[in-house]
């Protein structure tokens, strides 16, 4: 029974030295993330901060329509570019200038003029009728925060 109790201290401790690691680990990590964040300006940091939503607009659906009384919903066609808007958002913080606005302005713009264009061409779903959901308004918010906060970075802090 004695030997029993040692290793099970044994392993407690073993598992609580792991832990402790790991979250040293964690918090050296989001220390270091907090202090390149405060560094961002406004702007960029409401860049960052519009990442989060983005994601949700990809996840969400667009649209629902009822079929024998249940809902369906259907999936953002345009998702997987608004992953790639996000790629590019984060990858133009290394361009300077007029580049770096034309860059974000354009990429946001086309995926906003597509997902606008989408439901009036009825590409959306073609399930009749169809009702559009709290998801598609996020795909549109989305890149508008996007052009806002690129534009306002670019003319408040010129360089």
């Amino acid at each position: 029974m004695h030997n029993t109790y040692k290793l099970w201290r044994l392993i407690k401790f073993i598992v609580l030295e792991i832990f402790s690691f790991f979250k040293k680990i964690l918090f050296s990590v989001l220390s270091r993330i907090w202090e390149k964040f405060v560094k961002f300006s406004i702007p960029g940091k409401i860049i960052l901060l519009n990442i989060i939503p983005a994601f949700f607009a990809i996840i969400l659906p667009v649209a629902k329509f009822n079929i024998f009384e249940g809902y369906y919903s259907v999936n953002n066609p345009l998702g997987v570019y608004l992953i790639g808007v996000i790629i590019i958002m984060i990858a133009s913080y290394y361009l300077k200038g007029i580049t770096k606005l034309l860059t974000r302005s354009f990429i946001n713009a086309y995926y906003l003029f597509w997902i606008v264009y989408i439901p009036f061409a009825g590409g959306l779903t073609k399930a009749q009728p169809y009702d559009i959901t709290y998801g598609y308004y996020l795909n549109i918010a989305v890149p508008a925060i996007f052009i806002a906060a690129s534009l306002a970075d670019y003319f408040m802090y010129r360089e």
